[in-house]
């Protein structure tokens, strides 16, 4: 029994000599972490839970924020609990990296492990089916990623032209709407670089938010991260789902399955959004039914946007409670020199307010930078729609990775098709009696003398420009007032814009007052100066006014229009790029091969048909395999249409109605038995809509246009 007791007590010293020893020599040992994170969402990370820590000892943390970021903060920490939060500001899609340090107070001893933030953000995807590469957002403002600055790693220029090269030829463009209320009061949504009047950080002070309107209840940082997402769509993968939707084990590529088509209703967002067939004509997209998106081009990104999600800040104008539905796409023609160039931006744009405005306009701010973005002029083409940016010397450059050397390129701007006019209840004409062009918006609007009433849209109606830090009436608008006064060619000092010299009766223009500065000889009839001749040389360039090449930019503009509760108005642009190796002059010959550029984009746009007889728009808007004619009236019509054809038709016809999107909006078999259909289209907003009649032998189709 002593003996026990011995032994127990020498144990007994043993373990209590022993378990200090055991505790401190553990060893101190920091295991990497993946963290996973979602803008504007919070996330608590015990960073401490898979290290190996000294149970006893005194334990700090040290670190753990990204060096050289203001993307993701750190809100909190407790014992080893992390709060990070990314900032609500979207294009950056991870990662990124940062170090913490354990140190053992009570030892002395330290160890190190790095933390991965994966930061999930599907705001952009990069349109890349031909020569140009351009990062295309679901906030509004295109080939920007402001969250990629606030980590320092923004590389410039996000929209490239050739795409395997690193030069590139615009750094942002975002489209402006401004209206009036019927007391006069200003409602407006515009963004340049999303910083403020005061030009803080880029990306903290939007106008747009990611997502439809909604109900302002239903506003979320949760809702911001559903809708901050981009669909990008290849007609290729539609045709592929067309045929094998119904085959046993087929899945559908992943934006055709989540494919937007859809809005929550009881979120008070609208019924339909992005356009899709509708197979089985239940008003409801699901990839599984056989339904697919219908698309412009061989590739298409859609994203939705609206300015009603918060305040503006970017301009501090009062909300509209707009809704853009913006559709980009690209067509695969590489024998093409035009179109392997070219990029487009399609908007649809519905007023969910229960407000009419008046005089509103529909503008857009583009950044034109040719390679390195200090060293360039910009003017415009009134009859070509468009704003041209081109280099100010022979050598852009001299020599940095985006840079383009020699023979640097001109890049155009072209609005294809800006916003329906006012209606006047009868076709407007593009010529006078005697064949000649009127001066009137037909210059560079479309739908005149093509005997339908009320289906004209505006061109470019305006372009004022402004400079990089620059002063005084020449600089970037910064309040509400000041875009609106942009989008109507008026300086910020409230001067009209005023042809000749730099645009300002001060600053030797010699007039008269105009809506487009620096058009070269563009305006054939003069109607950018109201139809007279200007007070001086007719020949307006920004080279020749002596500017000092710079970092230009500019706003072009289409209006006036009243835009009523539930309209929907629309905006097509072309970005063409061209370049010539012939010449020295930094003018031509890049220009004047632009301008052929453009001239090949607008008839194709205008006639519907792409290089070797395709749809431009990816609807069957021609007659084909035709053996029977119909006429459609009234044209323009309110609530009924009649299909009349020119003999009688006894079998089961398939209709088709969609609108200038490709959207269905509505589809059904009837049997005439006569030459006559009555449809009832008082569901139909207003626009113009394309109706095909489908037979078992022959196709027919025709244009109506829906006034309400």
């Amino acid at each position: 029994m002593r003996s026990l007791t011995k032994h127990l007590l020498i144990l007994s010293v043993f373990f209590m000599l022993a378990t200090p020893f055991r505790l401190s020599s553990q060893t101190l040992k920091a295991v990497n972490d993946t963290i996973d994170l979602y803008p504007g969402i919070a996330r608590t990370y015990n960073l401490l839970g898979n290290d190996t820590v000294p149970v006893s000892d005194s334990i700090r943390i040290l670190g753990g924020t990204p060096t050289g970021s203001s993307l993701i903060l750190v809100t909190g920490s407790y014992r080893g609990f992390f709060t990070f939060l990314v900032r609500p500001i979207w294009g950056f899609n991870g990662p990124v990296t940062a170090n913490y340090v354990i140190l053992d107070v009570t030892l002395g001893r330290t160890s190190t492990a790095s933390i991965l933030f994966r930061i999930h953000d599907r705001s952009y995807d990069t349109l890349e089916i031909n020569n140009v590469r351009a990062a295309i957002t679901a906030f509004g403002n295109e080939f920007f990623l402001p969250a990629a600055g606030s980590i320092g790693t923004y590389e410039g220029n996000l929209f490239r032209v050739p795409k395997q090269g690193g030069a590139g030829t615009v750094f942002n463009f975002v489209p402006w709407i401004g209206g009036k209320g019927s007391d006069s009061t200003l409602y407006l949504a515009a963004e340049r670089f999303i910083q403020g009047p005061t030009g803080g950080t880029p990306g903290f002070c939007p106008d747009y938010y990611a997502g439809p309107v909604m109900d302002s209840v239903n506003y979320s940082v949760y809702q911001d991260t559903v809708w901050n997402h981009v669909w990008k769509v290849k007609k290729s993968e539609i045709e592929y789902h067309i045929a094998h939707w119904n085959d046993a084990g087929y899945k559908a590529p992943e934006n055709i399955l989540t494919w937007p088509g859809n809005g929550n209703t009881a979120y008070g967002q609208t019924e339909q959004l992005a356009p899709f067939h509708d197979r089985n004509g239940d008003g409801k997209y699901r990839a599984s039914d056989g339904d697919y998106p219908l698309i412009r081009g061989d590739e298409a990104i859609f994203a939705v946007f609206n300015d009603d999600r918060s305040i503006h800040k970017e301009t501090t104008g009062k909300k509209l409670k707009a809704e853009f539905r913006m559709m980009a796409y690209a067509f695969d023609l590489p024998g093409d020199s035009a179109f392997k160039n070219t990029i487009f931006l399609h908007y649809d744009i519905v007023n969910r307010s229960s407000r009419t405005y008046y005089n509103t306009f529909l503008g857009f701010f583009t950044d034109l930078d040719i390679g390195v973005g200090q060293d360039d002029y910009i003017g415009c083409d009134v009859e070509r729609s468009s704003i041209v940016g081109f280099n100010g010397k022979t050598i852009d450059g001299p020599n940095q990775s985006y840079a383009y050397g020699a023979h640097p390129p001109a890049e155009a701007v072209t609005l294809l098709g800006g916003p329906f006019m006012d209606p006047a209840g009868h076709d407007r004409p593009r010529l006078d009696n005697t064949g000649h062009q009127l001066c009137n918006e037909s210059v560079n609007g479309t739908g005149f003398g093509d005997s339908i009433a009320d289906n004209e849209r505006y061109g470019l109606t305006g372009f004022l420009p402004s400079v990089n830090m620059g002063q005084g009436f020449f600089s970037d608008p910064t309040l509400a007032p000041d875009y609106y006064r942009s989008m109507n060619s008026v300086w910020h000092d409230s001067v009209h814009l005023y042809y000749g010299g730099q645009g300002h009766p001060a600053y030797n223009g010699y007039g008269p007052d105009c809506r487009f500065a620096y058009p070269w000889e563009s305006d054939s009839v003069n109607w950018g100066t109201g139809c007279r001749l200007p007070d001086g040389p007719l020949n307006w360039t920004m080279r020749g006014s002596g500017f000092t090449p710079g970092d230009i930019r500019g706003c072009g503009s289409s209006g006036p229009f009243t835009f009523r509760p539930g309209d929907i108005q629309q905006m097509d642009i072309a970005f063409v790029f061209a370049r010539d190796y012939t010449g020295p002059d930094t003018l031509e010959p890049s220009v004047g091969k632009l301008r052929e550029m453009v001239d090949i984009i607008r008839n194709s746009y205008n006639s519907g048909t792409l290089p070797g007889g395709n749809s431009f728009f990816g609807i069957n808007e021609q007659q084909q395999n035709s053996s029977i004619s119909l006429k459609i009236y009234p044209n323009p019509a309110s609530d009924k249409i009649n299909i009349q054809f020119e003999k009688t038709v006894s079998e089961n016809l398939g209709i088709r109605i969609v609108n200038t999107t490709g959207t269905e909006v509505y589809s059904g078999v009837i049997n005439p038995s006569g030459k006559l259909i009555r449809l009832d289209v008082r569901s139909l907003l207003t626009g113009i809509y394309f109706v095909t009649i489908q037979g078992k032998e022959f196709s027919s189709s025709g244009k109506v246009v829906i006034i309400k």
